[in-house]
């Protein structure tokens, strides 16, 4: 009598196991697309907890160096901040002043006008 009731109890406790096996795959599964959408798989290197300080502004300068180094600074920050290809012409924008930033709106009046090609990248 005893050993049915032990038997019994294996065969149920086996059969609660498989349930939560095959939900824990199914929640694993969610996790694996989840990391897909987000674009967080083991592959990619952790994010940094480095703080990653912002360009100085640029105001229009004639000087070649001013201009080179404007647009390395935007490049590392870029690189450093993991800033995806699609949204890099907008930041550059919030560092553009004076000059820089009236041509900056009058191009963007002119892509909308259709005058010139949109500048995306």
């Amino acid at each position: 009598m005893l050993d049915k009731r032990v038997t019994s109890a294996i065969e149920e406790a086996s059969i609660v196991i498989d349930a939560v096996d095959v939900r824990v795959d199914g929640v694993q599964a969610k996790v694996n697309l989840l990391k897909r959408v987000v674009g967080r798989d083991e592959d990619r290197a952790p994010m940094s907890k480095v703080k990653v300080l912002d360009p100085k502004p640029f105001g229009g300068a004639c000087s070649t160096k001013e201009q080179e180094n404007f647009l390395w600074d935007m490049e590392t920050y870029f690189q450093a901040a993991r800033i995806p290809e699609a949204k890099k012409v907008s930041i550059t924008n919030m560092y553009l002043t004076d000059d820089a930033k009236l041509w900056w709106r009058t191009r963007l009046s002119d892509d909308a006008s259709g005058k010139q090609d949109k500048i995306e990248t």
